[in-house]
């Protein structure tokens, strides 16, 4: 190539040489630059720190701020639940606010999880339509379940969609101490558990079944619909990115918590007040792991697809929060202070308790109001609360004598 480019220069005139000569240069100066922007537009990963770095854009001309048209407040909801994630957090936002206003609840069958192997289907739900007295179809789902959005928009229509994710490294460690896989990968004996099952996780992976194996690789990713035959391919993660940017409506960063709230507020068009929150499953110290950069390095490989999930969402989160421009920070400072007079009124910081071994459990005030209660209810009783109105609203129903299947 390089011999050819050379006969070619010396057959062609001064002035023609000169001329190819500068917009060769000028074509190779794009494109060097091009590519430069590309690599530097993606998130970066901070083994130092154990992170990865986000691109904010705060200081971009070329987004624009959002528009300050009133906007309805949207009560059709679907929340996907992924693990360790601040989902409980998250979701106890999202219960609180469907039952202040008597929204209706899609709810599971059994307990507070529809079926975490199994893609979601509306033959999971405990009733298949809502009582004919309180509402024509469902308006929240926000129970455990595997993304299935054509099932799911049959049972709440014309909802926004959201979800959480995190860290992959800081969730995968996380997971695999909050759900003891030490104990249940029989490597309790060894001085890091983690450390230990990442030497060979192919080899250990084999040791257990069912939804416990299935949620300790891409955890995030399978319980957005991902499967698992897929986790080394490159394309099949492409497309599935590629299908949840299109279908859903907002991505959370539990990194970015209260900033996730604050934007999770603009989008629904809902009040600081809904979004007040109370941390829930907060693990203890005994269930911690330390993480050299080489389980971290092992960590990434293990989870690809989680991987490439957060990178890819933890980029457009910022360029949803640089739509709203340097309001957003005005917004998120006010609603930090809500948030600590809240938590202030509604915590007793000189308690806490060790639930099962496991989570470390703040406790509220002896005196507070019925929001400070409600904020405090985790996932599973608020389901039992949520199933006690349901049972009645459904019995007023039937003695009404409207029939339901």
């Amino acid at each position: 190539m390089a011999k050819q480019t050379k006969r070619y220069l010396t057959s062609m005139t001064v002035t023609k040489r000169k001329t190819f000569l500068y917009f060769t240069t000028i074509s190779l100066f794009v494109v060097g630059f091009y590519i430069a922007r590309l690599r530097s537009s993606a998130p970066k990963y901070d083994t130092q720190h154990g992170q990865f770095v986000s691109k904010t854009f705060r200081n971009s001309s070329v987004m624009h701020g959002k528009s300050k048209l009133p906007c309805k407040e949207i009560t059709q909801v679907v929340y996907i639940k992924t693990h360790k994630t601040a989902s409980s957090t998250t979701n106890s936002v999202v219960q609180r606010f469907g039952y202040n206003r008597g929204l209706v609840f899609a709810l599971p069958k059994d307990g507070h999880i529809f079926n975490e192997r199994h893609l979601f289907t509306r033959q999971l739900l405990q009733y298949q339509r809502p009582p004919s007295n309180q509402s024509i179809h469902f308006n929240i789902i926000a129970s455990h379940l595997r993304y299935n959005r054509p099932e799911l928009d049959k049972v709440v229509p014309n909802a926004t969609y959201i979800t959480i994710i995190r860290n992959p490294i800081h969730r995968f460690e996380s997971a695999f101490g909050f759900n003891n896989y030490a104990s249940k990968l029989k490597l309790t004996k060894s001085k890091n558990p983690l450390e230990e099952f990442m030497k060979n996780p192919d080899k250990y992976v084999k040791r257990i079944r069912g939804v416990t194996r299935d949620l300790l690789r891409n955890g995030m990713s399978f319980s957005l619909g991902f499967d698992h035959r897929f986790d080394d391919s490159d394309s099949a993660i492409n497309e599935m990115i590629d299908k949840l940017d299109n279908e859903l409506d907002l991505v959370l960063i539990s990194d970015y918590f209260e900033e996730s709230l604050v934007l999770l507020k603009n989008v629904l068009c809902w009040k600081f007040d809904d979004i007040l929150y109370i941390s829930k499953r907060i693990r203890s110290e005994n269930r911690r792991y330390m993480i050299s950069k080489s389980v971290a390095d092992r960590i990434l490989k293990w989870n690809k697809a989680d991987v490439k999930l957060y990178e890819h969402f933890n980029y457009t989160f910022w360029k949803k929060v640089n739509i709203y421009g340097a309001d957003f920070y005005k917004e998120l400072q006010e609603y930090r202070t809500r948030l600590q007079q809240f938590q202030e009124e509604c915590v007793d910081k000189n308690q806490t308790k060790i639930l099962d071994g496991r989570e470390e459990a703040i406790i509220r005030r002896a005196k507070s109001s019925i929001q400070c209660r409600l904020a405090f209810i985790t996932t599973a009783p608020f389901h039992n609360i949520l199933k006690k109105e349901a049972a009645e609203s459904y019995n007023i129903s039937t003695k009404n004598g409207t029939e339901h299947r």
